[in-house]
């Protein structure tokens, strides 16, 4: 079977004047237009194939078709071979490896099935004492076998016997020997050697041993006056005689009269420098200088107490006048838009009362809505406040309210402003949560006022760094934070101040009374000192 390809054809149309005598006789013998037209197109073609074969070259065409036709023909050969060898190889595999009619799985069922060759063979040889296995091991290691009559400790020329009378004549031939080497009949024995050596060594250990000990009875003989002995003694007695001399006052250049001296020279110098009796003593240069000190607190301390007592005159004088003055029963929410107005208008931002009209969210949360200048950092971004004399707040429902009215009110940072008097118990004067913000303030007392005008700061602060997250800016974060912290710990520091300033009357008794007590300790000290030296000067 053999696939033809059909190559595709072309044609050319041409206008030939033929004049040769020859060549016009045979076009004029077809009269079919048809017919002349075929011939005159077989007849140019084997002009052109003689005139290439008489210049010696090949029709590249007629070769590439001839070898397309051959490949072709190539081609379903083997495909129809391989198919051919598909079905074969198939039909082979199936004989074979069937699973019901293979020959292969036939042949391994005939071996592993029970009662099989496989398992008829194996009991053949290894089921049973009569299997060629047992038989082959009871010949060449049975009880008839020879290892093992080899190995029987009963039989007399087996292996274990001869190895018994080995070792038995060679253990004879071992105790033999060392009973010779311990026999004192036989002079070179090894104990016969010992005890030679160990007599001549002991003579020589006598000898040496008397002369060490008459040694060393002269060397501790009081007889003899270059002995060990003599000469302690009497190094014992030097150093007893001048122990004895040292320590007695009968010498003057004794190291006991040099010691009660020095004790006497520094009793007297102690008692010079502890005495108040002398005016330039270290005692009473101390006194002196002490007394001095308590004299400059003091004075201080009265100093500072005036200014605190003018300052908080002034302080009462101001809400005093406040309230007789037109603020005198506003709300609290009007006083804190009052406190607001100033400092807005003190750093050129604009402050609106919007707490009667709805807001983004259209309700009326926030009081007061503080727009920042075109002069600060960040203009228009927006701060709401709030203000709270109602108790029962908490700092978690504080903080809920906030983003409600920051929300409510377009801003970026809220701040709630308590009541002293309603504010939560765990709150502080000055708290910042994120970009919140909660400040407690008396209306009544002007020294809290500068807790609301931080708070004021703060916020305008944190809004500036609101726009700028939110806009994407490139800003020194890390600087505006370490501001913010700032304030929060001067605002700490001004408490502290202001609980030691009513506390400093109360500071400056305790100074005074722990100075009277290191008098009185410095007077015991000297008075025990002196007992002491007395005590030493009678021992002396």
């Amino acid at each position: 079977m053999s696939n033809v390809v059909a190559l595709p054809t072309r044609s050319l149309q041409i206008t030939l004047c033929v004049s040769d005598p020859e060549v016009l006789h045979e076009l004029e013998r077809r009269a079919d237009a048809a017919e002349r037209e075929t011939f005159a197109a077989h007849a140019l073609r084997l002009g052109v194939l003689a005139l290439r074969q008489a210049n010696g070259s090949l029709d590249a065409e007629v070769i590439r078709r001839e070898g397309t036709q051959l490949v072709s023909s190539v081609g379903a050969v083997l495909q129809q071979r391989n198919s051919d060898l598909s079905n074969s190889l198939l039909k082979t595999m199936v004989q074979y490896l069937d699973p019901t009619s293979g020959a292969l799985p036939q042949r391994i069922d005939q071996l592993t099935k029970p009662q099989g060759e496989l398992e008829s063979m194996l009991a053949k040889h290894l089921n049973g004492d009569q299997s060629q296995l047992a038989q082959t091991l009871a010949r060449h290691i049975g009880e008839q076998s020879p290892i093992f009559k080899l190995l029987s400790p009963t039989q007399s020329d087996g292996l274990m016997a001869s190895l018994s009378d080995t070792l038995k004549r060679a253990l004879e031939g071992q105790r033999d020997e060392v009973l010779k080497q311990f026999s004192l009949d036989r002079k070179e024995s090894a104990l016969s050697r010992l005890l030679a050596e160990v007599t001549t060594s002991n003579g020589k250990l006598r000898s040496e041993l008397a002369e060490d000990v008459a040694k060393v009875v002269k060397e501790f003989s009081l007889d003899n006056e270059d002995g060990a002995l003599s000469r302690l003694v009497k190094q014992v007695e030097h150093a007893q005689a001048t122990i004895s001399q040292e320590l007695s006052l009968d010498f003057e250049d004794s190291a006991l009269q040099r010691l009660s001296a020095m004790l006497e020279k520094t009793s007297e110098a102690v008692e010079t420098s502890l005495t108040l009796d002398d005016e330039a003593s270290p005692l009473a240069r101390l006194k002196r200088e002490i007394l001095e000190v308590l004299s400059t607190h003091a004075q201080a301390n009265v100093s500072f107490q005036t200014e605190v007592r003018s300052t908080l005159e002034i302080f009462k004088a101001k809400r005093e006048e406040a309230a007789r003055s037109t603020r005198h029963g506003i709300t609290f929410e009007e006083q804190v838009g009052e406190q607001l107005e100033r400092e807005a208008k003190r750093v050129g931002d604009v402050c609106e009362h919007v707490g009667a009209n709805p807001g983004r969210t259209q309700r009326k949360h926030g009081d007061h809505v503080v727009e920042l200048g075109p002069e600060s950092a960040s203009p228009g971004a927006r701060v709401v406040f709030e203000a709270k004399t109602k108790k029962g707040y908490t700092i978690k429902s504080a903080l809920s309210e906030l983003a409600e009215a920051r929300k409510n009110r377009d801003a970026q940072v809220g701040v709630i402003v308590f009541d002293r008097d309603s504010a939560p118990d765990n709150v502080e004067s000055l708290q910042r949560v994120g970009c919140d913000v909660l400040v407690v303030w008396d209306a009544d007392d002007v020294a809290t006022d500068i807790y609301l005008n931080a708070a004021f700061g703060l916020a305008r602060t944190l809004a500036h760094r609101e726009r700028l997250a939110s806009s994407k800016q490139d800003a020194d974060f890390a600087a505006l934070d370490a501001s913010i912290e700032a304030i929060a710990a001067h605002l700490t520091t001004l408490e502290t101040i202001e609980k030691a300033a009513r506390n400093v009357k109360k500071n400056g008794d305790s100074i005074l009374n722990h100075a009277e007590d290191m008098r009185n300790a410095l007077e015991r000290d000297v008075a025990a000192l002196r007992g002491h030296v007395d005590a030493a000067r009678k021992q002396a």
